[in-house]
Parts: structure tokens; sequence; C-alpha cells
């Protein structure tokens, strides 16, 4: 591995970055395993354990009108203790459709998270057929400090460091990835938070409005109505593609908390987002039985 000095990582990696986090965060993004749905006996059963349960793989596709943009996966890998804190694994892949001409978008997001959904670290890897760009949060908190790597590999070519950057930070932090766990821990809650949050090089807030508000919501992947708990909120950083900053979720009201929908506001409608595969241990969506 070399070391190169003084050079700027380029302005498409602020762009993917900035959407893949925030898409990731909205469901607030080894090999890549195929995602497993249990299409059969689709009624609902009560969910066995925590939030955060190894082995769980979750699929969702991203749609605008009647466009499919592409899929968003979800796998939490393994669970470790380090320094006295349980740490949980977890990845996410975002893809684009490669039937739209337009983009080639694939990106693969680790995160490491403490059962405080604190991120600890987070790598996003880029792909495309010629190279990987990487990029590399450690975030020190005892240093108030988050460190930044950024690389690049070649294809068929060893990994290349470009620049290392260090940032000030004032709490602990939410990455992209670590959002989405977040989000589902504290859905049932009834108040408003501030997260801080990381993204691209500079600490930000991401507002959400936790309502415990039942409702229910419909999916092609399931056969009946889905018992869920509706909240929504905004992000004060930049957004992309016309993302205006609302979002909408829609996450299953049950221990599991599964996200089942999500909707972001562009400048013409919304970017949806709607759970059609999922792998967890003892869970089926929760039928909707009226209530409120």
């Amino acid at each position: 591995m070399r070391l190169l000095s003084g050079k700027q990582f380029p302005g498409r990696w602020h762009r993917l970055v900035v959407f893949a986090a925030t898409v990731g965060g909205l469901l607030v993004m080894q090999g890549i395993p195929p995602v497993l749905g249990d299409e059969e006996g689709l009624t609902a059963s009560p969910a066995n354990g925590s939030v955060l349960q190894v082995g769980e793989e979750l699929e969702y596709k991203v749609t605008y009108s009647f466009f499919n943009l592409g899929t968003i996966r979800f796998r939490i890998a393994d669970r470790f203790e380090r320094n006295g804190r349980t740490i949980y694994k977890a990845y996410s892949w975002i893809d684009s459709n490669p039937s739209l001409p337009f983009v080639d978008l694939h990106i693969r997001f680790i995160s490491e998270i403490d059962q405080g959904m604190f991120s600890y670290s987070w790598i996003a890897d880029d792909s495309t057929k010629n190279e990987i760009l990487s990029r590399f949060f450690s975030f020190d908190y005892d240093s108030n400090r988050v460190i930044i790597e950024n690389a690049r590999r070649k294809s068929g070519g060893e990994r290349v460091i470009e620049k290392v950057d260090t940032f000030a930070v004032t709490d602990k932090l939410q990455d992209g990835l670590s959002l989405f766990f977040y989000a589902r821990e504290y859905v049932r809650q009834k108040k408003e938070v501030v997260v801080p949050t990381f993204i691209d090089n500079k600490q930000v807030n991401t507002i959400i409005n936790f309502v415990d508000k039942q409702e229910e919501e419909e999916v092609a992947a399931v056969e009946y109505p889905i018992d869920v708990v509706y909240f929504d909120g905004r992000m004060d950083y930049e957004g992309v593609f016309g993302l205006t900053g609302y979002f909408e979720g829609w996450f299953s009201n049950d221990e599991a908390r599964i996200p089942i929908t999500a909707k972001m506001k562009v400048i013409l409608g919304s970017v949806k987002i709607q759970l059609q595969k999922w792998n967890r241990n003892g869970w089926q969506p929760p039928r909707f039985k009226g209530g409120g």
C-alpha cells in the first residue's frame, strides 16, 4: 500500500456518498450474500430478540413514479465485544437498476455499531468497472474527532490511500447506515429528536419526529395489510437529485420494528422504498387488525 498526498477526492464521490448515505439512513443503504425472503405462510408471528439480530437480511425496492431505480440490501453480519462494549457489524448494498441507461451505482457500506446505536466505524466502497473508490471513517469519541481515509483501487491494482483528514466532532454520531438502526430502536417513542449525524466530512443534524402513530401499510411482497408505526423527519444537510430533506417512514409495529416503507420528498413527487424480501429469525410482517 502506498500513500499519495495533496490530491482531492473526486466530486463524483461527494455526490454518490451523500445520496447513498441519505437513502440508507432513511430506512431513516466477506462477498455479497443473497437476501432471502420467506414467500410462503405470510401470517403474523411474534418477533424474538431485540432490533439488532445477527443474521437479519432485508431487501428493498427503490422506485420513483413508475421507474424502478434499484435495490437496497441490509445484513447484520456479526456481534463481538470490544473495550467493554458489544459491537454489531452491519452491511448495506445499494445497486441501481441495470436497465437504467443514465446511472450505474454500486456501493457497499459497512458500519460497526454499539448497543446504543452509535457508530464506531464506517466504510463505503463505490465500485465501477475500472476501480473501487473507498472512504473509511473512524470515530474517536475520546478525542472528539473523526479520522477519514480516502482510497482508490484500480482494477487489478493495489489499494492507494489518496488522502487522510481529521475532523473535530462534539457528540457521539450516526452515519448513514447506523441511522437506519437508530430509527428502528426509538420509533415507538413519542418525541422529536435531533440526531447528530456525520455526512460528507461534517457533523450535521437529522431531525426525527417519533409520534408512535399506528397505521396500516401495503407492499407487493405481503398479501395482507401490515400493522405499522408512522414517523417523519427532515435533514438539515445537502441532498442531491432533487431531495428536499423531508422524509416519512412506516416500520412494523412489533419488537423487530422492520422498516416496511419509506418516502423521500423530491422536487416533483417522492422516491419510495419498500420491503420486498426478508430473513429474520421468527419474524413475519404483523397483520393489521385495526385500532389506533
